[in-house]
């Protein structure tokens, strides 16, 4: 993707109005706001007021961004931010694509949000492949070793672009069987009806582990297996009802959220002492 102004990238909005990029945004901050950190949150928003003009989507240079964002706070680093934007990544929230100069060479960032309710994002054609300055330099007519041996590798590579399959493509073809060993069989065995394919089966359990982690349970998440499996079938009953607002994932998120905190409560009752709840100095 080459650089240019942000009317250039205006076609990769999956947003139909201003409104409607409001209310993904409520549900963002709704479902993922404890995952940032006070000044992650402030870069969050600060990312959020720039993307307003064309509905999702902005091309600002981070060091423009960033220095919004410290103008709120008085200081936020560019680190901060950064760890803001893989986070949000991860989460599903936006995703960041990178833009080439003429000349070669990474540029700005463009950062595209999306939409809640499960609308596909638009995918983007293959990255143009830098020209060569060398061979591009030589004129048609030079037939010098030189030149035909960049015509040839040039030529090579092209044929092995075209012969061999892409990764993108391969990983929309697996399905269950090709699910890592470290999401367990019976969580595989439950998704597959629903999600045959081994990407999005591996989408909702990195989303579990993300709730485990963020929860800090001292068990290992097999004990909490349950209580998990258990998130997947309410969801998956709610979305037969069609009463799901947001996407499958960020549901099933929510739901294991919820049972997952019920469960930690759960587990520090039963391990605080009686004085704990009947209070000091009852007999």
């Amino acid at each position: 993707m080459k650089s240019g102004h942000i009317d250039q990238f205006a076609h990769l909005s999956e947003f139909n109005s201003v409104k409607q990029f409001n209310e993904t945004i409520k549900e963002v901050r709704k479902q993922y706001e404890q995952h940032f950190t006070k000044g992650e949150h402030i870069a969050l928003l600060t990312l959020i007021q720039h993307s307003v003009k064309k509905h999702g989507v902005c091309n600002a240079r981070i060091c423009k961004l960033v220095a919004a964002a410290q103008a709120k706070t008085g200081s936020l680093s560019r680190s901060t931010f950064e760890r803001m934007l893989r986070k949000a990544q991860k989460l599903g929230i936006l995703t960041v694509h990178h833009t080439i100069r003429q000349k070669g060479g990474y540029s700005h960032n463009v950062y595209v949000f999306h939409r809640s309710d499960g609308a596909n994002p638009q995918k983007l054609t293959a990255r143009p492949t830098t020209e060569n300055p060398t061979a591009a330099s030589l004129p048609a007519e030079q037939n010098t070793p030189k030149a035909l041996l960049l015509k040839t590798k040039k030529h090579k590579d092209q044929n092995l672009r075209q012969q061999r399959p892409s990764s993108q493509q391969n990983l929309e073809a697996l399905d269950h069987t090709f699910v890592p060993s470290y999401v367990p069989a019976p969580f595989v065995k439950l998704a597959k009806p629903f999600f045959p394919r081994a990407k999005d089966i591996c989408t909702f359990w990195d989303r579990t582990m993300i709730a485990y982690r963020s929860l800090k349970f001292e068990q290992p998440i097999e004990t909490l297996l349950p209580v998990i499996i258990q998130a997947f079938k309410e969801t998956v009953y709610k979305y037969k009802q069609n009463t799901i607002r947001t996407s499958f994932l960020q549901y099933f998120y929510g739901t294991v959220v919820g049972k997952l905190v019920a469960e930690k409560r759960k587990i520090v009752c039963e391990e605080q002492p009686w004085g704990a709840w009947l209070g000091n100095g009852y007999t």
